[in-house]
């Protein structure tokens, strides 16, 4: 299934507000947009994304002028760590999106992209829908299951 964009702008003053709503099937890819709007380098800047959870946000990817989580960094949300992916030769084009890899039902929800080096900070907001599949799972390793 192809990844579903829809895209929502307003602008408020200096601060832009993206809201987009992304729909994946569980198991592919979600690419998560994220950009300043202009193709200003973003490669010393600071990106952060977020997710709002149960039990306050989660930490889902930080790049800050060269380091990220997996490089230089840690805090990442246990759910997130080695499946969240930024776009390095795209920093120089101002694009902060990110890709989550195989996707799960757990990973639907509302993500924030803030960039705080502004004053006020400029945040983009994107609603990540992960549909379950519904397929022959016999032969999972289920815990429990001889």
């Amino acid at each position: 299934m192809d990844q579903t964009v829809l895209l929502l702008l307003t602008v408020s003053g200096i601060t832009a507000s993206m809201s987009e709503i992304v729909v994946v099937e569980e198991g592919s890819d979600a690419t998560l947009p994220c950009s300043l709007g202009n193709n200003d380098s973003i490669k010393q800047k600071v990106f952060d994304w977020k997710k709002d959870g149960q039990e306050g946000r989660q930490e889902v990817f930080i790049y800050a002028r060269g380091d990220y989580y997996g490089k230089g960094m840690d805090g990442q949300d246990q759910q997130f760590r080695g499946r969240v992916f930024h776009f390095a030769e795209e920093l120089k084009n101002g694009n902060a999106s990110i890709t989550i890899r195989d996707t799960i039902v757990a990973d639907s929800g509302n993500y924030t992209c803030i960039f705080p080096d502004f004053d006020p900070h400029r945040k983009y907001y994107v609603w990540l829908t992960v549909h379950y599949i519904l397929k022959d799972r016999s032969a999972e390793n289920i815990p429990g299951k001889s």
